[in-house]
């Protein structure tokens, strides 16, 4: 859908919009994920002048539920935008607009007085998901993606060596099917599949973090399903776009921990640790495998600059914290391969 489609459609769905003067569109494309939005403003004007529009297709199916996924959240207490309108016919809804203003704006302003309490604001944003333990019914629900389980873990993990290492790494073919089939990851899917899930996010990384007057909003949540919450942490503390120091990894951690265990948590630090590191590992993996397929299979080539910063980070994890120790052939480029 074009610009002038959405401004026909924004017109005739709001009336205070219907007389107002010329608009100015912002075209913002989330390639890959079936949606297209739309920033709409009022031009000259200030109060109620800007409408967020999204035109989504169904090619996948969480986008036809976002709006019900979105008023599922509101009900937890999680800050999502308000859906102001939906026209399910032609694919639309309309939002509040948070801005553009997002986590990863900040990532080089000072950890004391900005940083930090904007990162603890987003881990109090999702909070009230990871408090929701799996149960066999739970109102205002809606259908999910699939849980993350053995058969997902795995996935992740041959997308990994399918589209990151196949092409990228310098290890040979012998220590790549090696390295595949090592108890080390066949022990990673299978400790992760066994714990209690809890609601998360699923990709919640900065860029899905925005902030409006200090405060932290979530983002692009319909992959919402059942999972471990480490994993939601481990996506935003060892987040490849942004440059987090170790010590303030860290410190997250456990400001994270000690939320939980203010809402009645009582797991002790050493365990949770293990079991971040363990969902750090599996997260990167994922990661990695997507910029490979993003970079090399669906013409978007800027990922692949992300590739070395996620190989550190999946070095730290595996290797140096000891979560996966037989990726380290896997973990050494070829002097080529990413530009």
């Amino acid at each position: 859908m074009d610009p002038a489609e959405i401004e026909s459609l924004t017109r005739a769905t709001f009336p205070d919009w219907r007389e107002a003067g010329a608009l100015s569109i912002e075209v913002i494309d989330r390639t890959g994920s079936g949606r297209r939005f739309f920033r709409l403003t009022k031009e000259g004007q200030v109060a109620d002048s800007t409408l967020f529009a999204m035109h989504y297709s169904l090619e996948r199916r969480e986008n036809g539920r976002f709006a019900e996924i979105t008023e599922c959240l509101r009900g937890l207490g999680v800050p999502v935008p308000r859906i102001l309108a939906a026209d399910p016919d032609q694919h639309v809804l309309w939002q509040e607009d948070l801005g553009a203003i997002d986590l990863a704006s900040f990532q080089h302003e000072d950890w004391e007085k900005v940083r930090r309490p904007l990162y603890q604001a987003a881990l109090k944003a999702v909070l009230p998901l990871h408090l929701v333990a799996e149960g066999p019914a739970i109102d205002g629900l809606p259908e999910l993606e699939p849980p993350f389980d053995t058969a997902l873990y795995q996935w992740e993990q041959d997308y990994f060596f399918e589209h990151f290492a196949a092409n990228f790494s310098a290890a040979s073919e012998p220590e790549l099917a090696e390295a595949r089939k090592s108890d080390d990851l066949h022990a990673l899917v299978e400790g992760l599949a066994c714990e209690p899930r809890r609601l998360l996010h699923r990709d919640f990384q900065s860029s899905n973090v925005m902030i409006r007057d200090g405060a932290a909003w979530l983002i692009d949540y319909q992959g919402l399903r059942w999972g471990l919450p480490e994993y939601d942490l481990a996506s935003l503390l060892y987040d490849p776009y942004v440059e987090l120091a170790p010590e303030h990894r860290e410190e997250l951690a456990r400001f994270y921990h000690d939320l939980r265990a203010e809402a009645g948590g009582t797991e002790s630090w050493s365990d949770f640790r293990a079991r971040l590191d363990r969902c750090a590992c599996q997260r990167l993996m994922q990661a990695l495998g997507a910029y490979g397929n993003l970079g090399l299979n669906k013409g978007q080539p800027d990922f692949l600059r992300h590739i070395p910063v996620a190989v550190k980070r999946l070095r730290e994890i595996a290797i140096d914290r000891g979560a996966a120790p037989a990726l380290a052939p896997v973990l050494s480029l070829r002097e080529t391969s990413v530009a």
